[in-house]
């Protein structure tokens, strides 16, 4: 019957009250990143919103939290420099506005990395200058404070706080609940949540723990101090690495479940998310970031996997990798670049994504959009297509 009312270019009301539900339901998610400054002002926002709504996108993961800033109205963090000053307040504006036109907002919030200039901050109250004992270190017991001047070179991010410190999860954690307590957002985006690399994680707190459980301090792991390492046979010494490695990715899965829990104690029906390195065994066993773990267990309800490799190979590895992991392709948003790349090798990566069973799209970012509107076109032609 539906088949013969299509024919004739009529579609009942009874129909459209089956047919849109499932409509809406199966509709994929076509999102974008949306960087720090795009919301410093309302004449942005509204501009945002509007494009957003015009081109299909269904959400928006709006960045709240750049550098240990806020760019809404905080009790815990400072308010960002970038923002005019009096009482604007970028995530209420955003929020009813997003969702007049039925689009999800994400609070997207950068966790450890807290600083990436190559000077400290001026504000002797910013978490970096506050807590210096909160900020990571690496193997050679150095601190990312005496980096600074190197922040951008070689690959190098910046001041990173520490995952193994419970000071600094329980800080973050008051900021994602001040977030989902006073703002009516559909989910909070985690970023840099994970460790800054392999040989990172040796803050002072999280070596203490460490050493109260296996009565060992897993800095002297890597260099030899401690004379009771001269002691131990090969078989031993690679025992604790495992148990070390182990440590690490567990603290920050048991964090991540935290997460989760305080959130849907707060606002039930609050997404967790995060976006994620791409290959799930090199976030597990380089950054510690044991996301197929954090989906399988529930403790978070999707990812966005930062694939932005330039070349195909690259980007459909990453995808092959993840497939590899039975995980269910609608707990997986496909992250894209377009900031590397033309429009056109970013397209294909998208029908690409498709192609291995990725429906959901986040494009990253609302940043080339400003720069050039014209490179959209084609992508928003593959994302219709």
């Amino acid at each position: 019957m539906k088949l013969r009312y299509l024919k004739a270019g009529i579609i009942p009301a009874f129909l459209l009250l089956i047919s849109l539900p499932q409509l809406l339901l199966s509709r994929p998610v076509q999102g974008i990143w949306v960087v720090r400054h795009s919301i410093t002002s309302p004449q942005k926002v509204r501009k945002l919103v509007e494009f957003a709504s015009a081109n299909g996108y269904t959400d928006l993961f709006v960045q709240v939290r750049g550098r240990a800033d806020a760019y809404y109205n905080s009790q815990i963090v400072p308010r960002s420099t970038l923002l005019p000053r009096g009482d604007y307040d970028p995530l209420k504006d955003i929020i009813p506005l997003a969702h007049a036109r039925n689009i999800k907002i994400h609070a997207w919030v950068n966790m450890y990395l807290s600083w990436s200039a190559r000077k400290l901050p001026s504000d002797l109250s910013h978490i970096v200058n506050r807590h210096p004992d909160w900020v990571e270190v690496n193997g050679r017991g150095k601190s990312d404070l005496e980096f600074v001047d190197q922040n951008g070179r070689k690959g190098r991010e910046g001041v990173y706080l520490s995952p193994m410190n419970d000071d600094v999860n329980a800080h973050l954690l008051r900021v994602i609940n001040e977030i989902v307590m006073n703002y009516p957002v559909d989910g909070i985006h985690l970023d840099y949540v994970r460790f800054q690399d392999r040989d990172y994680g040796y803050n002072r707190a999280g070596r203490k723990k460490f050493l109260m459980k296996y009565n060992v301090d897993p800095i002297t792991l890597g260099n030899g101090k401690g004379s009771y390492w001269y002691r131990l046979n090969p078989e031993d010494k690679e025992k604790y690495w495992v148990y070390w490695n182990e440590f690490r990715r567990s603290e920050l899965t048991l964090f991540i479940d935290r997460i989760h829990n305080s959130m849907q104690h707060i606002r039930p029906g609050t997404k967790l998310s995060a976006a994620v390195k791409p290959n799930p065994d090199i976030a597990r066993t380089r950054f510690f970031q044991d996301w197929p773990t954090w989906l399988g267990n529930g403790s978070i309800d999707f990812v966005v996997p930062m694939n932005y490799a330039k070349a195909d190979r690259d980007f459909i590895h990453s995808m092959t990798s993840i497939k590899n992991k039975n995980i269910s392709p609608g707990q997986i948003y496909m992250g894209i670049a377009t900031y590397n790349q033309n429009s056109f090798t970013s397209s294909a990566k998208i029908g690409h994504a498709r192609a291995a069973g990725f429906k959901n799209m986040v494009i990253f970012s609302y940043d080339t959009y400003e720069k050039n509107p014209r490179y959209f076109d084609q992508i928003h032609r593959s994302l219709k297509n």
